[in-house]
């Protein structure tokens, strides 16, 4: 069942809950979102499109906040996994309130997740947290504005997600890794778990577009940045050393800039050349955009090259990394021995 046909593209949770199944499939899912006053009701979506399991996901969350009070939480599924072999529930919150759930379960012939898997889930849980927790501060139909201490706790979240670095082989192949402490705060007690030997699929083929260029001259081996899905940030540095080139991958979460008028006012950048940025940003592809905005694939192509001359980029890789300001990172990098 299609995510589009059970959630309307404008609502704030499709581009998230989208993107986090792209990078983790899973064979069966259920997602709720949870109203002001904390009861599980509202917009129901599960991967059978029938609405049918908010029942299960209540005793899920009640179980899942038994072990922790309040907070954004991943786990182990507690509840019975009948037919399917693992399974891991998120809940989406801030330290005042919970704003959804969202489990994901496998069964055999797809296999446990990974350890690569797990790490990219723990960057989604804090980002989409914080998007669901300025959304809820935003709406018109509560009032509330965060206490004195709200920016505090929004930066201690950043610093908390952390990242994840991998170094890759030529053939994409996992050959060292390493995560921040911080994205292991999970209780997988019970979840069977194997280490990655690659990257999720989504994740692979970004580095793949980004290294298509690398020859044998050091001078095209440059470091790249892609932004694959909304959530995430991916970025690749050429490693060399007595064993031959490898690929440095660093895998952050995206925060998005707070305004896109300085960029747009430093690079002449127009009204409708804009909107198509702000997509591109969201980890859309050219298709999406031209329909979301009612226009043909060959009018967003061209948007998108007259935003990679005026930023005087050579790809939208680096026209998006020039936006953010992430010029340094996309015009090369230092390199390390291995």
């Amino acid at each position: 069942m299609l995510l589009a046909n059970l959630l309307s593209e404008a609502d704030p949770a499709y581009p998230i809950i989208s993107a986090i199944l792209r990078v983790v499939p899973a064979s069966h899912w259920s997602f709720a979102r949870l109203t002001p006053d904390g009861e599980l009701a509202g917009l129901l979506l599960d991967s059978k499109g029938i609405g049918g399991e908010l029942l299960e996901l209540k005793d899920e969350f009640a179980r899942q906040r038994g072990r922790a009070r309040k907070g954004p939480r991943m786990a182990a599924t507690l509840g019975p996994l009948g037919d399917f072999e693992s399974g891991i529930t998120l809940l989406f919150a801030d330290a005042k309130a919970s704003f959804g759930i969202l489990t994901l379960l496998r069964t055999s012939e797809l296999g446990p997740f990974t350890s690569s898997e797990i790490s990219v889930l723990a960057l989604s849980l804090d980002a989409t947290s914080e998007r669901l927790s300025a959304l809820r501060l935003d709406s018109p139909t509560k009032q509330a504005r965060p206490d004195s201490g709200y920016a505090e706790r929004a930066a201690e979240a950043q610093e908390l997600s952390g990242e994840s670095f991998y170094v890759l082989d030529r053939d994409l192949q996992i050959v060292l890794a390493w995560t921040a402490e911080q994205q292991r705060r999970v209780a997988l007690t019970g979840l069977r778990t194997t280490i990655a030997e690659r990257l999720p699929r989504v994740l692979e083929e970004a580095v793949r577009e980004l290294i298509a260029d690398w020859r044998t001259d050091s001078s095209t081996q440059t470091a790249g940045v892609a932004h694959p899905v909304p959530f995430l940030v991916v970025r690749t540095q050429p490693m060399s050393g007595p064993a031959g080139l490898f690929i440095g991958v660093r895998i952050n979460r995206f925060k998005p800039p707070k305004s896109l008028r300085g960029p747009a006012a430093r690079y002449h950048i127009s009204p409708r050349e804009l909107q198509v940025l702000a997509m591109l940003l969201d980890g859309e592809k050219l298709e999406t955009i031209g329909q979301k905005l009612h226009m043909a694939t060959s009018t967003v192509q061209h948007h998108v090259k007259s935003m990679v001359e005026k930023t005087a980029s050579r790809n939208r890789t680096e026209l998006i990394a020039r936006v953010l300001g992430w010029e340094s990172t996309a015009a090369g990098a230092e390199r390390f021995s291995l």
